[in-house]
């Protein structure tokens, strides 16, 4: 989602790039990749008769897990009722229904996001409601989705990230077709729609953010979740954020994209090509031009008994943006190894890359844009880090004491790909690459705990230790990230 500039709104985060690439080359390009997925999908798909006993593992790395349409605090009315045994409300399986409410309190110390370092708390609440009407008037299917995201105690001017009152996320109207090339399942969406895509480092339904992306627009999806494959096609307007108005979507900017995923090879391989290209011309109150295509392959999967996984992704981008041409990629890595123990201990290492602008004077931009995707978690607790000009690598230990409680502890250390150019969240940039590239450390510890089946507990500390890089550009204190949050789910 794009930011709308106006008396309390943010600028634009990402600031990157494109280069003048032939449509031609590059469309015939996706077309072969796509038509070699979908070939193999049909070669290598189970037998339709077994469809409903195909289980696809997912990812193991920590916040790529996909929401592909339905948010997971909605479900079929029945269903809930069944478990919860309200007779009355068991025979009503048209219906999928949802309410989460979020209570998050934060509290920061020396915040490098800000000029001055600035030490706050406030307490964030997030409400979300969902209706979604099926079957009774199949193929025409809705749903609409509400979000009312709020900060309090808080004496920061105030941030459409953060805050955005009583507005609609979703409202869309399908066409939903259960059985059609190879058995499965098409469906047609207009309106405005939230998602992830592949491993949500592009495009994401934010899920530790107050306020979270939305488009509008059209897309196809042929295949489900459960698939052995799927081919997801969208065409859409990012929705830019206004606190003091409702949001609004623009001619001036368009997101078009094309997601694979082949799960036959599970759960051994799976495999997610795709391709996006943002279209965004500058207009009053949004002056940044990109017009890029991102195009790139995630793979995962398991061996050995589930005892080890990997994670992996390459990303390349061209185009332009500020009408200087651009190259750059990004790249992750992730190896980890899960033990046979009551307490499923879980170690994993990783890397995370993306490249960063090596000479602001060459008329060339190398700094990899990251678009709409999610940066919590993947890149640090504290928010200081996102996937633009970054050498981040990390050791995650995780155990499950209970089938209520999660534990995690992760370490990780940051570079600047290029000590050219920025580190971005941080606000700090040395242009001659006098200052090093050691960014700093941090410890991220994070515990969660499942209360009842309708309340959810979660406590995260983060601490990070400037390198020499923040002590060569400005002040550089440790700093501190804590929150406690309560989300209740019906």
């Amino acid at each position: 989602m794009v930011i709308r500039s106006s008396k309390r709104t943010e600028s634009h985060v990402n600031d990157q790039s494109l280069l003048d690439y032939s449509k031609g080359s590059l469309t015939g390009s996706i077309a072969k990749v796509f038509a070699i997925y979908l070939a193999m999908g049909a070669i290598n798909a189970p037998n339709p008769a077994l469809a409903q006993e195909f289980r696809p593992v997912t990812t193991r790395a920590v916040g790529a897990n996909r929401v592909s349409s339905r948010p997971d605090y909605a479900h079929l009315l029945q269903e809930t009722a069944q478990a919860n045994g309200w007779e009355s409300l068991e025979a009503v399986d048209w219906l999928d229904a949802g309410v989460s409410s979020r209570f998050r309190y934060e509290l920061r110390d020396h915040d490098y996001r800000t000029p001055g370092l600035v030490s706050d708390d406030a307490l964030f609440t997030q409400t979300l409601v969902y209706l979604g009407i099926r079957s009774v008037v199949d193929p025409l299917r809705l749903a609409g989705e509400f979000m009312d995201s709020r900060r309090l105690l808080s004496e920061r001017i105030s941030i459409p990230n953060e805050e955005n009152f009583t507005e609609v996320l979703q409202a869309h109207a399908d066409l939903y077709f259960e059985s059609t090339i190879d058995g499965e399942p098409l469906t047609l969406m207009a309106g405005r729609m939230t998602f992830d895509a592949v491993d949500r480092r592009l495009i994401a339904r934010n899920r530790y953010r107050n306020v979270i992306n939305s488009f509008d627009g059209f897309r196809a999806r042929l295949g489900g979740d459960r698939s052995p494959w799927e081919v997801d096609a969208f065409a859409l307007r990012p929705v830019e954020r206004d606190i003091d108005d409702f949001d609004e979507s623009y001619n001036s900017s368009w997101l078009y994209g094309v997601t694979g995923y082949w799960r036959a090879g599970s759960p051994n391989l799976e495999v997610e090509p795709y391709w996006l290209l943002l279209n965004q011309e500058p207009r009053q109150g949004l002056p940044l031009q990109r017009r890029l295509h991102t195009f790139g392959l995630h793979a995962f999967g398991q061996w050995d008994a589930a005892q080890w996984d990997y994670d992996l992704s390459l990303v390349g981008q061209l185009g332009e943006t500020r009408n200087l041409p651009q190259r750059a990629w990004a790249a992750h890595a992730e190896l980890g190894y899960s033990w046979k123990a009551d307490w499923k201990p879980r170690l994993a290492g990783w890397m995370n890359y993306a490249s960063g602008d090596h000479d602001p004077g060459d008329g060339m931009q190398q700094r990899f844009d990251p678009l709409f995707g999610a940066t919590f978690a993947f890149y640090g607790y504290s928010g200081y880090f996102s996937w633009q000009n970054i050498m981040d690598p990390a050791m995650r230990f995780s155990i499950q004491p209970t089938d209520r409680l999660r534990m995690e502890l992760i370490m990780r250390a940051f570079w600047l790909a290029s000590d050219q150019d920025a580190w971005v969240r941080g606000l700090r940039i040395d242009t001659q690459g006098d200052s090093g590239s050691l960014v700093g450390q941090e410890l991220d510890l994070r515990a969660s705990y499942a209360v009842w089946r309708w309340v959810d507990l979660e406590v995260v500390y983060a601490h990070f230790f400037p390198g020499p890089f923040v002590a060569n550009t400005g002040r550089n204190p440790q700093s501190s990230f804590t929150y406690f949050q309560a989300t209740l789910r019906f």
